[in-house]
């Protein structure tokens, strides 16, 4: 053996309690692992190697636990995130693991898929788009959609993964495949699912809408269950590695362009003849195509649902616009689903019960059907209407004036919410009783009773902007204008 320092031999004890092999010993300090193995073999430095060994970094971790786990089908990666030292390199954590528990298999389930059963959709970061004046990048998301029986395969890049994106996505792909899978499992995208869960997720309204205009049923997959959409994450993982590598010197400017260059990649990728089957995607979708749904005959409007409250004047209020609904749901919360061309409010039931086109232009607007009134008399016994009487009645005769002029008709009710703005100004911006009065005795002048003008009356009062004057105005023989100056006599 040759003669080697007494660091040296140090350097190679500290090595071995560290849990070192043989290789990495004689690779680290230069040395033939003949040197190294004779040295710890035959015991050199017995005043060292006879102190009590340390504990090695592997004698800590539970193995017989991470084999139950790897069973489990977490991966060497999140095991050694868990549970390895911080000092061990993932690649030695990995060989120790692998000799401790030997070679873990994962038990899977083949799944067989029925021809035209499923469609697997879910979404990826796609390329960027740059401005072609600014240089700016603009980072896209591709959508892939896939039928497991076939692997036929729909993508195209889009710029967000908002509902109305998502559903238009769903869409193309549809009239790409020339037809509907009866069911279609997506990822847990907060435009499919508004919340996740294991055995009861909630599925996004408008989507489920959609599913049922286009005849599928939605099944979103479990959290962190990749392999319930193992086609679409294999469609993806394909395409990431042959067209992304394909155009990553190449720049796009629009998303025109990129989806141009994009749909005939997409041909090749389904005309390429798969090795497991011997044949193409196009070739098996072939033989899938007379199991997909009929498309629908009218498209679809994308609807949105909101909640609204029902105000005591009986109506909601739907991007600044107002609409009736049966009385006696004033107070209570409703259901409003909006599209292109309705307004349709459903109660806690979900029954339909008020519907009117929707309302365009100009906001302000009011879509009143009188059946949703009760009678006049009704009306005007109701607790809104005696406590706005009674409000401006403590203003002054001609704020009374003017509150009963406008409950007048036959629909009091319709008015209340204008009635509360104008009784609300009292007090706002310093506006006192006396410039309320004026701003009643204007409106009731010339017949104009909307909130903005009464208000702009009540505030020219109080600034003493239209006061009148009693005296006569002064002014000098060179003015053409006369001024507001009083009379000094």
């Amino acid at each position: 053996m040759c003669r080697i320092s007494v660091p040296m031999k140090e350097q190679i004890r500290h090595l071995y309690l560290a849990g070192y092999s043989l290789r990495g010993i004689s690779r680290a300090l230069k040395l033939s692992r003949n040197t190294v193995r004779k040295y710890l073999r035959l015991g050199c430095e017995e005043k060292s190697l006879a102190k009590p060994r340390a504990r090695r970094w592997s004698d800590s971790i539970d193995w017989e636990l991470l084999a139950k786990k790897r069973k489990q089908g977490v991966t060497i990666k999140q095991l050694h995130h868990d549970h390895g030292p911080e000092h061990v390199p993932y690649s030695t954590f990995a060989d120790r693991l692998r000799k401790q528990i030997g070679s873990v298999k994962i038990p899977t389930v083949h799944l067989v898929h029925n021809p035209g059963e499923k469609t697997q959709v879910d979404y990826c970061d796609g390329i960027y788009l740059i401005d072609p004046k600014t240089g700016k990048k603009t980072k896209t998301h591709m959508f892939c959609g896939v039928l497991p029986f076939s692997s036929y395969t729909f993508a195209e890049f889009v710029m967000d993964q908002k509902l109305p994106s998502f559903i238009r996505s769903h869409q193309r792909m549809w009239s790409y495949y020339g037809g509907v899978s009866p069911y279609v499992v997506v990822d847990n995208l907060k435009s499919a699912v508004t919340k996740a869960h294991l055995y009861d997720p909630d599925v996004n309204q408008t989507y489920c809408d959609y599913g049922n205009h286009e005849g599928f049923a939605v099944l979103p997959a479990r959290p962190y269950k990749p392999r319930d959409k193992a086609a679409v994450e294999s469609a993806i993982g394909a395409i990431q590695r042959s067209f992304f590598q394909e155009v990553r010197e190449r720049k796009f400017y629009s998303l025109h362009e990129l989806n141009r260059v994009f749909r005939e990649f997409l041909d090749r990728f389904n005309n390429r003849v798969m090795k497991d089957y011997g044949v193409s995607r196009r070739e098996r979708f072939d033989e899938e195509k007379q199991y997909l749904l009929q498309l629908p005959s009218r498209p679809y409007q994308i609807k949105t649902w909101k909640f609204a409250k029902v105000h005591p004047d009986s109506t909601i209020q739907v991007a600044k616009n107002l609409y009736s609904v049966p009385y006696k749901y004033i107070g209570q919360t409703v259901k409003v689903k909006i599209s292109d061309t309705l307004i349709e409010v459903f109660n806690e039931q979900l029954k339909l019960i008020a519907s009117h086109n929707k309302l365009t232009g100009k906001v302000g607007q009011k879509a009143i059907k009188p059946a949703h009134y009760p009678s006049e008399k009704d009306q005007l016994t109701r607790f809104d209407i005696r406590r706005a009487k009674a409000q401006a009645q403590s203003v002054g005769p001609k704020m009374s004036q003017l509150i009963h002029k406008m409950f007048e008709g036959n629909r009091p009710l319709e008015n209340l919410r204008r009635v509360q703005g104008i009784l609300r100004l009292r007090g706002k911006a310093g506006i006192s009783r006396s410039d309320m009065e004026y701003a009643a005795s204007q409106c009731l002048s010339f017949n104009r009773y909307r909130v903005k003008y009464f208000e702009q009356c009540a505030v020219h009062h109080k600034n003493l902007a239209s006061k009148p004057i009693n005296s006569r105005p002064l002014r000098e023989q060179s003015e053409i204008f006369l001024h507001s100056v009083r009379s000094k006599d």
